[in-house]
């Protein structure tokens, strides 16, 4: 269901979201709350899930994306790390040089697209997890050698450990093949 946002030009397909206007001087004015707003402020309410949308208060023309994109910039200026140069070079060289087309670009490419990477993770993983299963194997049989001499505080805590890094590896390839 479509509603329009005070004129035929501007759409939006939740009737229930939230409209910014931003006046010529630049200031951010929320309409439901009936207070001007900062960029921090839409990016908050994008976070709480908010369905937001901001409007050109002169034109109507829905400036949603550029106004996300500078919430976005903003948030790189003030980020400890930064894009490596050879994305930032990536991204230039790819098309018309936008963040945007490179992203449609990246993230549309299907896993199928990409085998040489996909398999390269799981081979490293999956021999990661074979290592942890043999090294978990050794310690188990020296552990029941050494339960016969006593020693096996030592043992537990190795064992224990190697329960932990296997469990995180597992989670990190469950979560991998979950994204691709």
């Amino acid at each position: 269901m479509e509603a329009q946002i005070q004129s035929p030009a501007v759409v939006t397909t939740n009737p229930n979201a939230k409209v910014i206007k931003r006046y010529q001087n630049r200031k951010l004015y929320d309409t439901q709350q009936s207070c001007y707003v900062t960029l921090e402020d839409i990016a908050k309410m994008i976070r709480n899930n908010e369905d937001v949308v901001v409007v050109d208060n002169k034109t109507k023309k829905d400036i949603t994306s550029s106004t996300l994109t500078q919430i976005i910039f903003e948030a790189e200026k003030k980020a400890k790390n930064y894009i490596s140069i050879e994305t930032l070079r990536e991204i230039i060289q790819t098309g018309t040089g936008s963040i945007s087309s490179y992203l449609e670009k990246a993230l549309n490419k299907p896993l199928a697209a990409r085998p040489s990477e996909a398999a390269d993770v799981k081979d490293l993983l999956d021999s990661t997890t074979r290592s942890f299963d043999d090294i978990q194997k050794k310690l188990e049989d020296r552990l029941a050698r050494s339960a016969d001499k006593g020693d096996l505080g030592g043992m537990k805590e190795g064992i224990n450990q190697l329960h932990q890094k296997l469990n995180s590896l597992e989670t990190r390839l469950r979560q991998f093949e979950l994204e691709n």
